[in-house]
């Protein structure tokens, strides 16, 4: 049965847009992707892809991008956005983390941002090993897969989700990090920011992260127009053989 996180992001297209701009502007993700592995024509698959916001990035510079999403509401937003600006080099396709319809040994590099399948059983997620291993069956040997996440320990985005959930999700994390470790993954911190214009812009773009309720106390944890953010980056190498 397909793991599927009905983000609300997929009903409100420009929300989720801002908050895509507003996330790690300054690509850190990125470069540390390119740490180890060059991105310059190579072959791209982004599971969990959304909107396209970072499948479009990387076709700037990657051979060719595979945006593979399941949810209607982020498909439609993908295709509009190849429809706004077309890119020849990446092709969207609806299917599922642990039913990728690619051959084998197709990508140098596999991306999934955010996408809740990856990582131990939760709230919306059962298991994700079949997820696994069809990332390592379309990996090339010796390419890299990038699991990026929430880090629900570090930064002030960590304090919103403590006031949120009323506690510390601390043993959350330790047991995400827990996870991939057994799965030989290694884990990369990356130390980043939200990043507005304004602070009515980036309230608008934590509703969909956050209740209504606890919102005026989440903006009181910062001032100005960013905030500390950081993602849990696990990285798995495929063997060479």
């Amino acid at each position: 049965m397909p793991n599927l996180y009905f983000y609300p992001g997929a009903q409100n297209s420009e929300l989720y847009e801002l908050q895509n701009s507003m996330i790690d502007p300054d690509r850190k993700v990125e470069r540390l992707m390119e740490q180890f592995i060059s991105l310059k024509g190579k072959v791209l698959v982004d599971i969990g892809a959304g909107s396209g916001f970072h499948a479009h990035r990387f076709a700037d510079s990657c051979k060719a991008v595979y945006a593979i999403e399941p949810l209607s509401g982020m498909l439609k937003q993908l295709y509009e956005r190849q429809y706004r600006n077309f890119k020849s080099n990446l092709s969207v396709i609806k299917g599922f983390a642990e039913n990728i319809p690619l051959r084998d040994h197709i990508a140098d590099v596999v991306h999934a941002r955010l996408a809740y399948f990856f990582g131990p059983s939760m709230k919306y997620t059962e298991s994700c090993e079949e997820g696994i291993e069809e990332v390592k069956r379309i990996l090339k040997p010796g390419g890299y897969f990038f699991n990026i996440q929430n880090n629900y320990s570090e930064g002030t985005f960590a304090e919103f989700l403590r006031i949120a959930y009323g506690r510390s999700l601390d043993n959350v994390q330790k047991a995400v990090e827990n996870f991939f470790a057994e799965h030989s993954f290694e884990h990369e911190l990356v130390k980043t920011v939200w990043r507005g214009k304004n602070r009515e812009e980036i309230k608008k773009a934590l509703l969909l992260e956050f209740p209504y309720e606890v919102i005026d106390s989440i903006m009181q944890q910062f001032k100005g127009t960013e905030f500390s953010y950081c993602f849990s980056v696990f990285v798995l190498k495929k063997g060479d053989l």
